[in-house]
């Protein structure tokens, strides 16, 4: 049995997604996604599409990417410089398990540079597509749930 696609306006599915209006545009406008209109001249995309954009993210970002940085260690200020990314989100994500801390000290944390580039690269994607910080830490989740705890750089 054929599954019927479920059709949603260009704003709704911004909010309902937490994507911004304007990425959703730029998904478009790339192809990524398809728009529709309806017989009223509403912009519609199909529920389906927004699993295809996170999709893009997955086969943009690879954790194979980053195998040749595996087991180096990296200070968490010397991360927080070096990949552009705040102390707070590096201490959140080491916290959430998405970085191996190698050693933990106080006032000392020794990152894997390999899950700092990985995950930073995540966020960063997320963020231009969303258009908002706290959206793409919701990206970072559900990327690497879908790519599985098991599959690190």
């Amino acid at each position: 049995m054929a599954e019927l696609e479920t059709y949603i306006p260009l704003p709704e599915a911004a909010r309902k997604y937490g994507i911004s209006p304007e990425a959703l545009t730029r998904l478009v406008r790339d192809g990524i996604i398809r728009l529709a209109h309806t017989e009223e001249g509403d912009s519609v995309i199909t529920v389906s599409t927004i699993a295809a954009a996170a999709d893009v993210i997955r086969d943009e970002i690879r954790p194979e990417q980053y195998r040749h940085l595996r087991g180096r260690r990296i200070r968490l200020m010397d991360a927080a410089r070096k990949y552009a990314v705040s102390d707070p989100n590096l201490i959140n994500w080491t916290n959430r398990g998405y970085i191996c801390v190698h050693k933990r000290g106080f006032q000392h944390l020794e990152l894997d540079e390999a899950d700092v580039a990985y995950v930073t690269a995540i966020h960063k994607r997320g963020r231009e597509l969303t258009g908002s910080p706290i959206k793409a830490g919701w990206v970072l989740k559900r990327v690497l749930e879908a790519n599985g705890k098991d599959e690190r750089p």
